[in-house]
């Protein structure tokens, strides 16, 4: 909610106000305080005299023991003396032996003895005690109620605050009257400001007088606010249209509507400088380019009266006519389409770059699949021919050496080894039987190897293409290499299932877990598997922590050809 303002007159009435009463209570106060402490002497004044004058007339009573007349005494004294609240005598041991109480002597009294004031249901009572013969006699105890004596200057200033209550009300009346005919020209200026504030054109007021010079400056500053907050709507719009694009001719066009919709000007171009031909884009104008014969000068970088340039970069340049803008505008204009074109620039070439780098990242891959199958064949045509005929040649030696029996161990232990790394390299049963059952006897093999427990879950509703299929299995490969080698794993799981038009592959273990963040950067492992999925347009999420295990979800979309 806006918060109201305060008009000038009411300002103005109110430091009159607060001046007046800060002096009143200034002055209210400096009374209070000279009365009440002349009020306070003079009752300290007056209740020492009546001490001791009781005090010297009851002497010689009470050496008496003469408690009778003492007592007299003292109810005569307080008829005289209608403030005098009460008076009691003690013995020099304490001891109570006459006092003023029709009633009866309240115990209370005694406790409160060494205070020196005493609230009463009459009022404040000021209490004092006077020794009689250094206390030998005993001691004297008076009341005397403060209201009666500081009753005079309560009285004086009640009378004076309501002095200064009529004299502020009069000069609240002659301060309204002179505050009123002094403002009268402020409250066109105070609405106008009002309506600048709301966003609103307002007529300024100019006095012929000193308040004259403010009305011109308000008037200036409504005009300079005026331009300054449509210069921000409108590179607000323009930025928020160039954030919108990539295109620069749609960036071109998107500022010329801009500055001819916002009413800056009602024709916009954009020309390439130094080459005769029409201009790039044209908005608003309604002479055709062929009958401007400014525009040619224009494109020369010559000055035409009436257009205002605006140089972009070297192959385009803005022609600005029917209206005016600030340089500083127009110039702010230029960094907004500058920075935009840049953008698109960039984005270009990082888009053209990270299409290279994919297609020759496939075509390693691609060349890294052949040689891994050509290795592969080599190893099952020439080495695995090679041992098996080695191992048939041993068992036809009869009888055999004790050696030919180590040998024979050693060829076969070799043989399946040459076989397990040709499956590693390309494994037949990819081509032949497909990725699930791949899959599994990777996944058997390997976990078989390591002594790890292992699951595998498979749903696929669609044979995938080759291609994504060796990539989910070569991640798949690496993540249980990974668990293999470094995991400390007793239990390992794998699921591939299809849903909603995407593959994913889940391998989960129950080993000592790592730092996703440090192991993706010191990784080849992690860096491999992503870039595969990635190539594929798919995503790779690592999750892990220590002793929580690790877990690496693969999700890749499924090609259009193969849904249908």
């Amino acid at each position: 909610m806006p918060r109201r303002s305060i008009n000038l007159r009411t300002k103005l009435l109110g430091i009159v106000a607060v001046t007046f009463a800060i002096v009143g209570g200034g002055l209210w106060l400096s009374a209070y305080v000279i009365l009440s402490d002349q009020a306070n002497h003079a009752l300290d004044a007056r209740i020492e005299g009546l001490s001791k004058s009781l005090a010297g007339e009851l002497t010689d009573y009470v050496l008496m023991n003469d408690l009778y007349t003492v007592r007299r005494i003292l109810k005569r004294a307080q008829r005289q003396h209608p403030d005098l609240a009460y008076v009691y005598l003690l013995s020099p041991g304490g001891d109570l032996l006459t006092h003023t109480f029709d009633g009866g002597f309240p115990d209370k009294l005694l406790e409160l003895g060494r205070r020196e004031r005493i609230a009463s249901e009459e009022g404040s009572v000021r209490q004092r005690r006077v020794d009689l013969l250094a206390g030998q006699a005993g001691s004297l105890w008076l009341g005397v109620y403060e209201n009666v004596a500081l009753g005079g200057v309560r009285r004086t200033l009640a009378n004076l605050a309501l002095a200064l209550l009529l004299g502020g009300i009069a000069a609240a009346l002659v301060a309204e009257r002179m505050t009123k005919a002094f403002l009268a020209p402020v409250r066109g200026m105070v609405a106008a400001v009002e309506s600048l504030e709301n966003g609103k054109r307002a007529h300024i007021p100019i006095p012929n007088d000193e308040l004259g010079v403010l009305g011109r400056a308000l008037e200036r500053f409504s005009e300079t606010a005026r331009r300054r907050s449509l210069e921000l709507r409108t590179l607000n719009q323009l930025g928020q249209r160039l954030n919108k694009t990539l295109d620069p001719h749609e960036m071109l066009k998107a500022a010329l509507n801009t500055l001819v919709e916002t009413c800056w000007f009602s024709c916009a171009e954009a020309l390439n400088p130094g080459i005769d031909g029409g201009p790039l884009l044209r908005v608003g104008c309604k002479v055709p380019p062929s009958k401007c014969l400014a525009l040619r000068r224009l494109q020369l970088g010559q000055i035409v009266e009436g257009f205002q340039t605006l140089k972009i970069n070297e192959d385009v340049v803005l022609a600005l006519s029917g209206g005016a803008a600030s340089e500083a505008f127009l110039a702010a204009v230029g960094d907004y389409l500058r920075n935009g074109l840049e953008r698109a620039r960039v984005h270009e070439h990082i888009r053209e770059k990270e299409l290279e780098r994919r297609r020759l990242l496939q075509a390693v891959l691609r060349a890294q699949e052949e040689e891994r199958g050509r290795i592969a064949k080599d190893l099952h045509d020439q080495v695995g021919q090679s041992l098996t005929a080695l191992r048939l040649g041993l068992d036809a030696l009869e009888p055999a050496p004790p050696t030919v029996h180590a040998l024979k161990r050693l060829v076969g232990t070799t043989l399946s080894d040459v076989r397990r790394i040709g499956r590693e390299l390309r494994p037949a049963a990819l081509d032949k039987l497909g990725l699930e059952a791949a899959l599994r006897r990777m996944v058997q093999e390997m976990t078989d190897f390591a002594e790890i427990e292992s699951d595998v879950f498979v749903h696929c509703n669609h044979p995938l293409p080759p291609e994504l299929e060796t990539v989910l299995y070569r991640v798949a490969q690496e993540a249980l290499t990974n668990v293999v080698r470094h995991a400390r794993a007793r239990h390992v799981s794998v699921l591939l299932k299809e849903y909603n038009r995407h593959v994913q592959l889940v391998v989960e273990d129950d080993g000592v877990g790592f730092d996703p963040r440090r192991g993706s950067e010191n990784s080849s492992g992690l860096i491999g598997m992503r870039e595969r999925i990635e190539l594929a347009g798919g995503e790779l999420v690592v999750e892990s922590a220590a002793g929580e295990g690790a877990s690496i979800y693969a999700i890749v979309p499924i090609p259009a050809e193969v849904r249908a």
